[in-house]
């Protein structure tokens, strides 16, 4: 298992970390999955579109294996 969830608890955040979570927040801030308004649908495109990324860098093929 690779742990990608450093930035949780790491400190201090990487610049780019605060403002990936800044730009979300302002144009998103809704949770992924948990409902289907438009921007709930919008926070899982954007989960969904990360894991299709980690899954191309590590070879994996199938992203929903990306946890």
């Amino acid at each position: 298992m690779i742990y990608f969830d450093n930035a949780a608890s790491g400190w201090p955040k990487p610049p780019e970390v605060l403002q990936a979570m800044a730009d979300f927040m302002e144009r998103v801030g809704a949770n992924p999955g948990r409902s289907g308004h438009r921007l709930a649908v919008e926070a899982a495109r954007i989960v969904y579109a990360a894991r299709e990324g980690l899954a191309k860098l590590f070879g994996a093929s199938d992203p929903l294996r990306i946890v």
